[in-house]
């Protein structure tokens, strides 16, 4: 399993959003082009970053600094792989990412909610586009985790359907866990491992420490999004990683 770090854009900064309320914002907040370099150094593979004013209004607001953070990571290590979403609703808001030398798209709302649009970016771009379900209980969160899809669908209609239109994986978050180190949300994402076997899968939401990754690991979960654990130096990287590489039976 991979560890991804989070960095989470808002007004310039690296920040993180308690359970994805705009109006709670942590203490921590950090410069995200210094973030971006101190964790490749630490030995990040991969960056997941999102624009949550962009989430919030619906289309990107902070391309300049998206494309910092990028340039940044990569003078430090050009295999760093960034994904990155946020207010991604059109094809060319889509394209402006990638022209900002992001890896992967992170596509949402729109994916959810407007019939054929991701699988128009999957065709242009087929690989670079990851779907994103935000979960607050059962349903499914929205714009920028405002409000609640009304479409009656649930998690797994919408992943069988973005998973047909070519999604190349799924990023599984419990909002309600989202920056509350309160641990993953165990039965949610085995119930995903065990529906989507062969798909590409991260979580996200309350991971805090090495039990919670070896933990995900153990569900057979590709990935592990952290945020406010690396962001407020709880979790060493380093020692994670070593962790994670210990419990596959791999040398640390």
């Amino acid at each position: 399993m991979e560890l991804i770090c989070a960095i989470d854009l808002l007004g310039g900064e690296a920040r993180r959003l308690a359970q994805g309320d705009y109006d709670r914002p942590l203490a921590a907040r950090r410069d995200a082009v210094g973030l971006a370099r101190e964790l490749v150094r630490q030995g990040a593979a991969r960056l997941h970053l999102i624009d949550l004013e962009g989430a919030r209004a619906g289309s990107p607001m902070q391309l300049s600094l998206l494309r910092r953070v990028a340039a940044a990571a990569r003078e430090v290590s050009v295999e760093v792989h960034i994904q990155a979403g946020g207010g991604l609703r059109s094809v060319a808001a889509v394209e402006s990412l990638f022209d900002a030398d992001i890896d992967q798209a992170v596509l949402g709302s729109a994916a959810l909610s407007t019939p054929g649009f991701l699988s128009d970016c999957a065709k242009r771009w087929p690989g670079r586009v990851l779907a994103s379900l935000d979960l607050r209980g059962e349903l499914l969160a929205v714009d920028g985790w405002t409000r609640s899809s009304r479409s009656g669908e649930t998690a797994e209609e919408a992943a069988d359907r973005l998973l047909d239109e070519g999604a190349s994986g799924l990023v599984l978050t419990d909002v309600e866990r989202d920056a509350t180190l309160s641990g993953p949300n165990s039965e949610l994402l085995g119930r995903f491992r065990t529906c989507y076997p062969r798909t590409w899968l991260a979580a996200a939401g309350g991971i805090a420490s090495v039990e919670d990754l070896r933990a995900l690991a153990d569900l057979g979960v590709d990935g592990a999004i952290v945020g406010r654990a690396v962001l407020e130096g709880r979790l060493d990287l380093a020692k994670a990683q070593a962790g994670l590489a210990r419990s596959a039976g791999r040398p640390a």
